[in-house]
């Protein structure tokens, strides 16, 4: 996980960014805002190989699409936060009726995923690799964030190890993450 000082020491970087990128992104400049966002790293490698083939473990989706269910979720906030918010996670089950899904997401051209869904949340690509035997298993539900988090710290410190705990409990040994 994270080491606490290397994110502590990325905050002032942050908040600099902000005063300067807030005025702009409310002027409609977000793409000259986001092209002097202050981005935060890490020395080593963040993967860790799996101790199994894949279609012996049991893998889990994460995609920041910003998917919510019409009529039984509330939609994303579709607008960033710059404030020490934790982000939200909406839980997707694999088996959800496509047509009852929704992009909350307003920061990504919507015209691909409209047409095919698997753009960026694979679940019939995934439930075909589980049918096929390459991959061993999946869990039962996606996790969804909207994507467009500026201010990683609520990120890294609260929604992530929030995702880790809730794949633990479903055994998953692997996750697929999908950007948006």
């Amino acid at each position: 996980m994270t080491d606490p000082a290397t994110l502590d020491a990325w905050v002032p970087r942050f908040e600099a960014w902000k005063q300067e990128a807030v005025p702009q992104i409310m002027k409609g400049k977000a793409k000259e805002a986001f092209a002097i966002y202050p981005w935060f790293s890490e020395d080593g490698d963040p993967f860790q190989k799996l101790d199994k083939p894949a279609r012996q473990a049991r893998f889990g989706l994460v995609t920041t699409g910003g998917y919510s269910i019409e009529g039984e979720q509330e939609p994303f906030v579709p607008m960033p936060s710059f404030d020490d918010k934790t982000p939200e996670i909406r839980t997707i089950p694999f088996d959800v009726d496509r047509a009852k899904l929704r992009i909350d997401h307003p920061g990504y051209d919507h015209r691909f995923a409209e047409e095919d869904i698997n753009v960026n949340l694979p679940l019939d690509r995934l439930t075909e690799l589980v049918a096929s035997g390459e991959i061993g298993s999946l869990s039962s539900d996606t996790q969804v964030l909207m994507g467009l988090l500026p201010n990683v710290v609520p990120l890294i410190r609260e929604t992530l190890p929030t995702l880790v705990q809730r794949f633990q409990a479903d055994g998953v040994e692997a996750a697929l993450l999908v950007p948006s």
